[in-house]
């Protein structure tokens, strides 16, 4: 699935990769987890995209409380056009969210602990994940901006590990992602898994499990 990532490009980089209209503000992370500001493309209106960031973790507009998100970190792309939580940001309110990797946890069989895995691009510096976002307002009247990234089955690659996988998109689908013209059969187009050699993948330590451990420690190979 999806459940932690790593965001280590430079931003400069990630202005040219994303067409963004600024250089966004951001140091490098290794451990981003739900709950937490994640970096989130948008484009706007004049077509114009902005990097913002945002809470992981998405609260519709109706929704009794912000600790909702804690549910909604990731949503199934193949109900997001129908769910009740996700349709109407699914129609207007979509997102990329970059991603230098992602970790993913193993069970192996006869071990309690599972084995975490490093998911990282193999042609490219940073993977573009399907998302979506929400606004939701606090009793007070304060606006929180949130979003969650869309999953699907996964490729052969990712299988062995996991059987769900981000939704990961090409440049151009990136665009059509983006376009808000698009309609449901084309959005839904875009959300398959990735192809195979999109991926790598490493063995990392035990590190990565603890959401305090945020350096490129969590990235040593086991």
């Amino acid at each position: 699935m999806c459940g932690r990532f790593n965001l280590r490009t430079d931003p400069h980089q990630l202005a040219e990769t994303f067409s963004l209209l600024r250089e966004p503000i951001w140091s490098p992370r290794y451990n981003i987890a739900p709950m937490q500001p994640v970096l989130v493309v948008r484009q706007h209106e004049d077509r114009s995209r902005t990097a913002d960031l945002l809470r992981w973790g998405l609260v519709p507009g109706w929704a009794a409380s912000l600790s909702v998100g804690s549910q909604m970190t990731v949503v199934k792309s193949e109900t997001v056009a129908t769910s009740r939580p996700f349709a109407p940001a699914f129609q207007q309110r979509r997102c990329i969210i970059p991603v230098s990797g992602f970790y993913v946890w193993e069970t192996i069989p006869g071990q309690k602990v599972k084995q975490p895995w490093h998911i990282f691009p193999s042609q490219s510096p940073v993977f573009s994940l399907a998302g979506l976002w929400e606004t939701w307002t606090t009793p007070d009247g304060t606006k929180v901006e949130t979003c969650a990234i869309l999953t699907t089955a996964a490729n052969t690659f990712m299988s062995p590990i996991d059987d769900r996988m981000p939704v990961i998109l090409s440049p151009q689908a990136v665009n059509d992602w983006l376009n808000p013209d698009a309609k449901t059969e084309e959005l839904q187009a875009t959300l398959l898994p990735c192809p195979d050699d999109w991926l790598a993948r490493e063995k990392i330590g035990r590190l990565i499990n603890s959401t305090r451990n945020d350096s490129a420690d969590c990235l040593t190979p086991c």
